[in-house]
């Protein structure tokens, strides 16, 4: 199903399908993404990319969600890019290590509350391909895949977030995405 943006029932309607194991397409502050919450719709996700298992996916959250994820937050000036186009690999609680992001959009700020928790979000592309940004295309090669489509016609033209490693305290560049960092 395709969702118009500014359909009054989109915050309600994604929220619920993800909180029954849904998988959406949804517009970030970066780029299209599959989202969905941890467990069967990540499996979902890997069939639909042809993505082998056991690699993890990155996690959108709010500041007030981290604790979710990582044991304890760096003390990092990288800190102060959140919301932003910045993933961090931090430690882990359920994983050795998380990529985590605090978007900044609104609607996916609003989600996030909404479903209480981190959510799920990776690139829309088959693995090993470029992300696909034309809304038109996502349409086309995904709607008989996933529960929810939400269509934000054309996003503002973008780079993925910028992915810094402070696993293990010193902050290695993984990725260098739209936010240009000096380390």
């Amino acid at each position: 199903m395709v969702i118009k943006f500014g359909n009054p029932d989109l915050l309600k309607t994604v929220s619920q399908t993800l909180l029954n194991d849904g998988v959406v397409i949804i517009p970030t502050d970066t780029l299209y993404g599959f989202s969905c919450i941890q467990g069967k719709g990540e499996h979902r996700i890997e069939e639909i990319k042809g993505r082998g298992t056991g690699k993890h996916f990155l996690k959108l959250a709010l500041k007030e969600q981290l604790t979710m994820l990582t044991p304890e937050l760096p003390d990092s000036k990288l800190l102060s890019y959140w919301p932003g186009p910045l993933t961090l690999i931090l430690k882990g609680i359920n994983n050795p290590t998380e990529g985590i992001r605090v978007p900044d959009n609104s609607f996916i700020q609003n989600l996030l509350e909404n479903v209480g928790q981190p959510v799920i979000s990776t690139s829309i592309n088959y693995s090993g391909q470029q992300p696909m940004t034309s809304i038109e295309e996502i349409i086309k090669e995904f709607e008989d895949k996933v529960d929810i489509i939400v269509d934000a016609g054309v996003l503002p033209k973008s780079l993925p977030s910028t992915i810094i490693d402070l696993s293990d305290g010193t902050p290695r560049l993984v990725r260098q995405g739209q936010l240009k960092v000096n380390l």
